[in-house]
């Protein structure tokens, strides 16, 4: 084909042509051809049209055409196309990967892989059709059998970026952040600008921990792409997850205008509203996400989240069985529901609900805190530590793991200990009075009262201050 900026020209070309030759089949054809490279598909079938009145003879049309199909989103016609195709030639490599296309995409995944396989058996080499069968294999979960296929494609050619790509958001499917972070670099050093490298080894960099290495991807990818909607709200989930609830919630508020419908953004800043005590600002977000889906859990979820903050416990329990009722599988609604449960001192509920989420996710730190007060509440305190235990081994900076389990060691006379964990609380946050007060009385058990007044005083500050 000939250079982008001349495609104008070819197509004036093979109109001349045409004109000349209102029967020249071979005319439309290569023009057509031109349609589809230059994206303008609905003129591509009116010429592959005219090819197939004009001249049976040529096979590949109908291939052609089915691309075209393909790409405005017609696909039984693309498929019909391609049926065609393979009856007129049984060795037609694009007919079965446009074909494994139409069906890929209309949610046909085994017809799919059976054509993407046979494109394979055709042509062993043909790195687009192991490409295309590990796309579909990610859609199926199979992240193992998708790895496998991208790796295939690499080796065969070791500069498809794109192979690259795919085979890192497997890995990061499956949890292996360090072989995804690697194939995404791979990806980076082959196109520099490539937006999808940087957001998925954002994600990766985010899963591992690596906070300010996520950040700085999800800005490179800003820079790269500055309206793009998603990205702004992956960078606010880091900041949400290093407690920068300010940031957070700018780069959600930026994702939003530039995408008023985008559910989980009003969500994510509703979360981080709720993590800075902006209750009415967060129950407005999760509502409006509802509003735009009412099928999506996280936004009950976390609303009943923050109804437990407000005291409004009928509601919360409300919004956290939907949320378990929209999906079974969902580990932060029986976690949030075990709160609500804890609160109204319904303790064996409330442990039931949380170990139903560790069971769901074992790394979820927050459930097994929450779990830890319900032993807690039920005098079993050598559970509950271990528990809490747990919770801070997963995420360091629980505060409210600390603070709980300093009210056990608390309970169980074991003063110098509750008081290293206030003080950890405090160095955490210094803003929540009932740690002061906490930290006092263990003082005061101590016969610190020099130390127990000057929390109680800070304590009484703090009180006044959130007033």
């Amino acid at each position: 084909m000939h250079p982008e900026e001349d495609y104008s020209v070819v197509i004036r070309y093979w109109t001349t042509a045409i004109r000349r030759n209102p029967k020249n089949a071979g005319a439309y054809y290569k023009r057509g051809l031109v349609y589809n490279r230059t994206e303008q598909y609905a003129k591509a079938i009116e010429d592959f049209s005219m090819v197939i009145k004009l001249d049976i003879s040529y096979k590949k049309v109908y291939t052609k055409r089915a691309v075209a199909y393909t790409c405005k989103g017609t696909y039984d016609l693309a498929i019909q196309d391609c049926i065609e195709a393979i009856r007129l030639d049984s060795q037609d490599l694009l007919a079965y990967t446009s074909r494994g296309v139409a069906y890929a995409i209309t949610g046909k995944y085994e017809l799919a892989i059976q054509d993407f396989s046979k494109a394979i058996e055709i042509n062993p080499q043909y790195i687009f059709a192991y490409t295309t069968r590990g796309i579909v294999y990610n859609h199926q979960g199979d992240y193992e059998q998708a790895i496998r296929n991208y790796t295939i494609a690499i080796g065969y050619n070791p500069a498809y970026a794109a192979a690259y790509i795919n085979r890192g958001i497997a890995y990061n499917r499956l949890g292996k952040y360090k072989q995804a972070i690697h194939d995404f670099s791979q990806a980076v050093r082959l196109v520099p600008k490539d937006i999808a490298a940087y957001m998925n080894r954002g994600i990766a960099y985010n899963c591992s921990g690596m906070y300010n290495q996520a950040i700085q991807d999800f800005t490179e990818a800003i820079r790269l792409d500055p309206n793009n909607a998603s990205v702004y709200n992956q960078r606010g989930l880091v900041y949400n997850q290093v407690g920068e609830y300010k940031q957070a919630i700018k780069d959600f508020t930026t994702a939003i205008e530039f995408d008023p419908g985008y559910v989980a953004a009003y969500t994510n800043r509703g979360v981080a509203y709720n993590a800075t005590d902006q209750y009415n600002q967060a129950v407005t977000d999760f509502t409006t996400s509802i509003t735009l889906d009412s099928q999506y859990a996280p936004a009950y979820a976390n609303r009943g989240a923050t109804y437990t903050a407000t005291e409004k416990y009928d509601q919360a329990l409300k919004d956290c069985t939907e949320a378990i009722t929209l999906d079974p599988q969902y580990a932060l609604a029986y976690a949030s529901r075990g709160a609500v449960y804890n609160a109204t001192d319904k303790y064996d509920q409330a442990l039931k609900d949380c170990t139903q989420a560790i069971t769901l996710d074992p790394m979820f730190g927050h459930a097994y805190t929450t779990r830890g007060i319900a032993y807690a509440n039920m005098g079993q305190h050598d559970q509950a530590l271990i528990d809490y235990h747990k919770a801070l081994e997963l995420d360091p900076k629980d505060i409210q793991a600390y603070y709980n389990r300093g009210k056990t060691y608390y309970q169980q006379g074991e003063y110098d200990q509750a008081i290293q964990d206030f003080s950890i609380a405090i160095e955490l946050d210094p803003s929540d009075a009932r740690v002061y007060y906490s930290r006092g009385d263990a003082y005061n058990h101590q016969g610190n009262t020099e130390n127990a007044k000057a929390d109680f005083a800070v304590a009484k500050q703090r009180q006044a201050k959130s007033r």
